[in-house]
């Protein structure tokens, strides 16, 4: 009788932890509930206004300015049918270097520069968020991709050229961002492409029909 009062009791001190743990376990493995909001603004007609620099060049930088229209089609993707580009050119440090320690002048003052661009290309956007400002105010954000193509006047010379780049967009209100493109432009002047760096800020205009509606 004693024995088995005994190993009763050995039993429930050996299935104590095992319950606790369990119950434990149960807690963690409760389902979770993901919420994914709608985009709040919706772009359609975009007018776009920019200035920029293109830094790369050893000889000059180029000062640039940007008008483009973007059509989107759905949340996801775009065709930017039109960016057009004026540059600005100012000399660097350099020529007058070459020329006053060596007695150096580069040919055609360093090379052909570049004087305006036009490019058309597909703009995918897949990615949207929010970011907290000093943890007081919401920024609704969105980065795209772009890759295109267009002429481009270099020195006397029209140039095909190739561009892929990366954007981001911070909305200030349904009709208003702005957006940072940082663009890499691929420059066929032989069969082998320069490379031109862009970094331009810009305000973009959105314009869309009655169907314009902000997420509550």
């Amino acid at each position: 009788m004693r024995q088995g009062l005994v190993i009763a009791t050995l039993l429930a001190a050996l299935l104590t932890p095992v319950v606790g743990r369990a119950e434990v376990n149960f807690e963690a493995d409760r389902p979770r509930v993901f919420s994914i909001q709608e985009r709040p603004y919706r772009l359609r007609h975009e007018f776009q206004l920019g200035l920029g620099v293109m830094p790369l060049d050893a000889f000059y930088v180029g000062v640039t300015a940007q008008a483009g229209y973007t059509f989107h089609f759905t949340d996801f993707w775009a065709w930017e049918i039109a960016a057009g580009t004026y540059s600005m050119n100012f000399d660097t440090a350099l020529t007058g270097n070459l020329n006053d320690k060596y007695g150096v002048v580069p040919v055609r003052e360093g090379g052909e520069r570049i004087k305006a661009f036009a490019t058309t290309g597909v703009v995918v956007k897949p990615l949207f968020g929010k970011l907290a400002l000093l943890n007081s105010d919401v920024v609704l954000s969105e980065t795209f991709f772009v890759a295109g193509l267009g002429p481009m006047l270099k020195g006397e010379y029209k140039r095909p050229t190739g561009v892929l780049g990366v954007g981001f967009r911070f909305w200030s209100g349904p009709m208003l961002s702005w957006r940072l493109d940082i663009r890499d432009y691929l420059i066929f002047s032989t069969w082998k492409p320069e490379n031109s760096l862009s970094i331009m800020l810009s305000g973009a205009f959105n314009y869309r029909e009655a169907d314009t509606a902000v997420a509550p």
